[in-house]
């Protein structure tokens, strides 16, 4: 009911912004468009302090009315001033670009003060931006921040099925979703309070929520959670490169009378079990499998991701205990938007739980393809997107799921927390050998 309420209540949104670098861009109608200039501001936060320069510096824009992408490169530009203090913001000019509405990505390499001049990636993103020519003497101007994205080497989400599958009688199947958690590190590592949570806001309708938490802060509307407290508890070790599969039922679906597409998921390492309060809609309990523990849930009945890939998945462990979570009113998050249509003008309120950003070790953004609206969670944590629904609806989309690219050479998972770098859209299978 929260994902219709917020579905229906939609608003219609226009911004600022950016750049393409062919002139053959030509409307719907076969007229030419419009090009116009702009100038990009870099605001440096003082995380910049060690750093000399921007060197490959890569543009990105894509237009979100036709799909289009572009990508330019800038030349290098300086983050010293001339008494070698950091500069608040640096500027770009001029780039060209059809108008229209687009989201851009900017990364660059910055390289520090050190001797050895070592390099970091750094990353900045604007989405849903309106760029029209302008009539003014002066340029549109646009600021876009900076950030050093945190691409860590430990747990990482390696697979995402949400979509269901097709019963040979064409019908979805339900109860087979899972999350395949692979530890990408060259140690043991400890499984013991791992949460995994989907976001309470939806990528394809974009809504002007307050408070705005979230450069610092991810609301979720369900969390659950390995048994147990990080870096206390050792009950769950993974091996290096070895895998969690984290199912909605730890059942064989194959069987029959159930589904002979969907996969034997009976020796799953956990599985979510949901206490409904509706009689008539009830979750199945594997008494073999461990069940995580549910933290909190907007819904009155069973849990699973959203099947067509509206929401984004964050992982991590939680830095208080159970009951500090979810009694404590610094992860209570009230929030609401304000609803105009014509003379109609209604606030909307919402409660959901909130995580810290710092609590979170890897996050994957879902979205249908190039319908992406908007940041969910913070860029810092995801800065692109998959996708198993290449359109809303996607009858293709069963079966399918997200799965980690692996680097054969240095026999890893990649993770540079970019959702649309890292991952591929595959036929989803729980128990793939990664090479």
């Amino acid at each position: 009911m929260k994902t219709l309420i917020k579905t229906f209540f939609a608003i219609i949104l226009v911004s600022v912004l950016f750049n393409s670098c062919t002139n053959d861009d030509v409307s719907p109608g076969g007229s030419a468009v419009n090009y116009a200039k702009f100038g990009l501001d870099i605001s440096l936060s003082q995380a910049f302090s060690g750093v000399d320069s921007l060197v490959s510096i890569k543009v990105k824009v894509h237009n979100v009315s036709t799909g289009r992408d572009s990508t330019f490169t800038v030349p290098s530009v300086k983050c010293l001033d001339a008494e070698g203090k950091l500069q608040s913001s640096i500027s770009i000019d001029t780039l060209n670009i059809a108008e229209g509405l687009y989201n851009v990505e900017l990364e660059a390499n910055a390289v520090h003060h050190s001797k050895l001049k070592t390099k970091s990636i750094v990353r900045g993103n604007l989405m849903n931006q309106s760029l029209v020519k302008s009539t003014a003497s002066t340029l549109p101007r646009f600021a876009i921040d900076l950030f050093f994205p945190n691409m860590g080497n430990g747990f990482v989400i390696a697979e995402i099925f949400a979509a269901r599958t097709l019963r040979p009688s064409g019908d979805p199947y339900t109860g087979d979703q899972y999350f395949r958690i692979t530890n990408n590190s060259d140690e043991v590592l400890y499984a013991d309070g791992l949460f995994i949570a989907e976001s309470a806001f939806q990528q394809m309708i974009h809504q002007d929520y307050k408070p705005y938490v979230l450069d610092k802060e991810t609301p979720v509307q369900y969390i659950t959670k390995i048994p147990g407290m990080h870096g206390v508890d050792k009950k769950y070790p993974v091996q290096p490169g070895a895998s969690l599969i984290i199912c909605d039922n730890a059942i064989d679906h194959t069987t029959a009378g159930r589904n002979p597409n969907s996969f034997n998921l009976s020796k799953a390492n956990f599985e979510w079990y949901d206490e409904s309060t509706n009689p008539r809609v009830t979750d199945i309990d594997n008494p073999d499998v461990p069940n995580m523990e549910r933290l909190y849930t907007y819904s009155r009945t069973i849990w699973g991701p959203h099947d067509r890939g509206f929401y984004s998945y964050v992982m991590g462990f939680l830095g208080v205990d159970n009951h500090t979570f979810t009694t404590g009113k610094d992860y209570q998050y009230d929030y609401s938007y304000r609803f105009v249509y014509g003379t109609t003008v209604k606030d909307m309120k919402f409660h959901a739980v909130k995580v810290p950003n710092t609590w979170i070790v890897d996050a994957v953004v879902l979205a249908i393809k190039d319908k992406k609206k908007w940041n969910v969670i913070s860029p810092t944590l995801d800065n692109g997107y998959a996708w198993f629904s290449t359109v809303d609806h996607d009858q293709q989309r069963y079966g399918k799921s997200v799965r980690r690219k692996y680097d054969a050479r240095k026999h890893k998972l990649i993770d540079t927390n970019d959702s649309q770098n890292d991952f591929e859209t595959v036929k989803a299978d729980p128990w793939y050998v990664f090479k």
